[in-house]
C-alpha cells in the first residue's frame, strides 16, 4: 500500500507520524521505498494505536521466538 498506511500480517494499520523504520543494517529507512515488498518486522505502537518504530528484522533475527510480553 502507499504510505502512510502499511499492512501487518492482513490487517490494514497506519504509521504514525515521524514514524521510525530501521533495516537489518541499523539504518533508517523511508517508508515509500518498501512499497510492494514483503518483509518480517518487530513494531512498536504509540498510544492512539499507530505504528511508531518498525525494525526490519534479519533472517536469523526472524526465526528467533518473539519476546514474552508480561
Amino acid at each position: 500500500t502507499a504510505p502512510p498506511e502499511i499492512q501487518i500480517d492482513v490487517k490494514a494499520e497506519r504509521l504514525a507520524r515521524g514514524s521510525r523504520i530501521s533495516h537489518t543494517n541499523s539504518m533508517l529507512v523511508l517508508s515509500a521505498s518498501l512499497v510492494g515488498q514483503s518483509l518480517v518486522v518487530n513494531y512498536v505502537r504509540e498510544p492512539l494505536g499507530l505504528i511508531h518504530e518498525v525494525w526490519i528484522l534479519t533472517p536469523a533475527e526472524a526465526r528467533q521466538a518473539p519476546p514474552k510480553t508480561p
